[in-house]
């Protein structure tokens, strides 16, 4: 797996309490789990690996509920060579008791060794914990994105062609390939990073072609490729002031999309960078109002009542992993309920993050179009607003900074929209601070408690006037 700057130190904070998960004390504890690897992972070589690091960096855990998903980063070292990698895992905990043996069991029933690239086959796929009784899946097994092994081992070459594509077919030939692993959610997807060393024929100059790979668990990748292809169509023929990254193609039989890579700075290292960001966020604003008013071809739509069932499921999360904010939760959660009315439904984007947002001069790309529906477009604005106030991947900027920023980019939103849109922006930006509280928890962001409370006093504040 790709190398990866891991934080010096890992996260101690305290983890709620869960009468139907009791083993979420040592399960959130990343100096125990480190033991609890180091001890219980085997190596399929017979090699004495080292594990020096545990990083939990996911957990899908919420209070009564059947079970927990908790995925770890491990700093894996080779001693005989002194290679290290970053290495994914992941705990599933049930509430049903022995549920996690059972599957443990008929999962090694099964044997899936083989069907894993060697390369890729480090320790042993699977294993079960007894005291905590916990089933481990060892990356890139995962007994519901069975497409993933079949991605890693090279079943996406059929894509080469494409990506040597020119106006001479056959001039470049492919001498290398690598595939990097860049992001991984058990059970739901993950994102590839797919590098090809090529060679021209005639002139012998080499040079390197790269696209990220986006592995599904089911059909939602040739939806998103026809999105695509419909808004990059609408971008070359000059309509919109912004740009969306471009789809290569989708095999349907590994459920896999390929796609270009975004041109541009993202966002977010464009507000880290230090210097002038405002010409960027304007043009972001910009780019966000037109995608919100364009005429796109979509159907599935995500109303209000949808939008609230995000908004309490985040709500119940927060209030039972920091329970001293469970009062302001409750309030603020209440407000953004009784305030918020249903809006002619438009085009959103329903993820804008600053690390989804790429800018080249004036030029807007997005990318990670998966959730694009019909809804209430202000939605959009305030995710974002949200994010950059929260300064989820920005603890370098300061909080007047990231506040500033926030309120630049909304002044600019605003000048390119219908006056009335902003009539219920600090109730979205309310809920969606809710959201991104916890999402914080659930990233398990060093510092998470702290960081948590400072985006739900931030939603207090936006939603001052309401509650």
């Amino acid at each position: 797996m790709r190398k990866q700057a891991l934080p010096a130190a890992v996260s101690v904070d305290g983890f709620p309490a869960d009468p139907d998960f009791p083993q979420l004390e040592t399960a959130s504890d990343a100096r125990l789990m480190l033991q609890v690897f180091r001890q219980r992972l085997k190596a399929v070589s017979g090699k004495a690996y080292r594990i020096e690091e545990c990083v939990p960096f996911r957990f899908r855990c919420r209070q009564s509920t059947s079970r927990c998903v908790l995925q770890y980063t491990l700093r894996v070292v080779d001693p005989s060579s002194g290679r290290s990698w970053d290495q994914w895992v992941t705990g599933l905990v049930y509430a049903a008791p022995g549920e996690a043996e059972r599957l443990w069991r008929e999962l090694r029933a099964a044997d899936p060794r083989p069907q894993i690239p060697e390369q890729w086959l480090v320790f042993e796929p699977m294993d079960f914990i007894p005291e905590l009784q916990m089933l481990v899946q060892v990356f890139p097994f995962d007994r519901k994105l069975p497409n993933l092994r079949l991605v890693l081992d090279g079943a996406v070459h059929q894509l080469e062609p494409l990506l040597l594509a020119g106006p001479e077919p056959g001039r470049w030939r492919a001498e290398e390939r690598t595939i990097e692993p860049m992001r991984y959610r058990t059970e739901l997807g993950a994102a590839l990073r797919y590098t090809l060393q090529a060679r021209d024929r005639l002139t012998g100059k080499g040079e390197i072609r790269r696209c990220y790979l986006k592995v599904y668990r089911n059909e939602r990748g040739a939806q998103t490729l026809r999105l695509l292809q419909a808004l990059a169509d609408n971008a070359r023929a000059g309509r919109a002031p912004y740009d969306v990254v471009r789809p290569i193609a989708y095999v349907p039989e590994l459920r896999t999309l390929a796609l270009e890579e975004a041109r541009g700075t993202a966002l977010q290292q464009i507000l880290l960078r230090g210097d002038d960001w405002s010409a960027a966020l304007r043009a972001v604003a910009r780019a966000v109002a037109a995608f919100n008013q364009a005429d796109l071809p979509l159907t599935e739509r995500h109303s209000l009542a949808d939008q609230l069932v995000d908004v309490n499921r985040a709500a119940s999360l927060v209030q039972w992993a920091c329970p001293e904010l469970r009062a302001q939760v409750v309030a603020l959660s209440a407000a953004v309920g009784d305030g918020l009315t249903e809006a002619p439904p438009a085009p959103i984007h329903r993820d804008l993050k600053t690390d989804h947002i790429f800018v080249s001069d004036d030029r807007v790309c997005f990318i990670d179009l998966d959730s694009v529906v019909l809804g209430d477009p202000v939605r959009d604005p305030a995710h974002l607003v949200a994010h950059i106030t929260a300064r989820v991947g920005l603890d370098a900027l300061p909080a007047d900074e990231a506040r500033r920023a926030a309120d630049l980019f909304a002044d600019e939103y605003f000048a390119h929209v219908p006056a009335g849109w902003r009539h219920q922006f600090a109730l979205h930006c309310a809920g969606a601070l809710i959201e991104v509280a916890g999402g914080i928890f659930k990233r398990q962001e060093p510092r998470w408690p702290e960081k948590v409370a400072a985006a739900v006093a931030e939603a207090h504040r936006t939603a001052s006037g309401t509650l």
